[in-house]
């Protein structure tokens, strides 16, 4: 079954949290800071260099006042668009196993 999300590019996460950090009026820098975390984790996130983990969701959901499920779920979607357009033509062909 195909989703009409199915038919969006991949957009990385970090274009996300580049737009909140915006919003925001901080730089990656003062926001590395406010969470904890070295400034260049959050520039790798920003630049699409680096995917948002588990804890990285729970502080970035806590510091824009989202959940860390919807951070995981960028990242998760991201993922899955980028391995689909990766599949080889093989791994296509699969089908499903039916039970006899």
């Amino acid at each position: 079954m195909a989703y009409a999300i199915d038919n969006l590019p991949a957009i990385h996460p970090g274009s996300f949290l580049r737009d909140e950090l915006a919003a925001l009026h901080l730089s990656a820098r003062r926001f590395a800071d406010h969470i904890g975390v070295p400034p260049n984790a959050v520039t790798s996130i920003m630049n699409g260099e680096r995917s948002i983990t588990a804890q990285m969701a729970i502080r970035l959901g806590q510091a824009v006042g989202t959940t860390a499920e919807y951070w995981m779920n960028l990242q998760a979607i991201y993922d899955l668009k980028r391995a689909r357009a990766e599949l080889p033509p093989a791994a296509r062909e699969i089908r499903q196993i039916v039970a006899a």
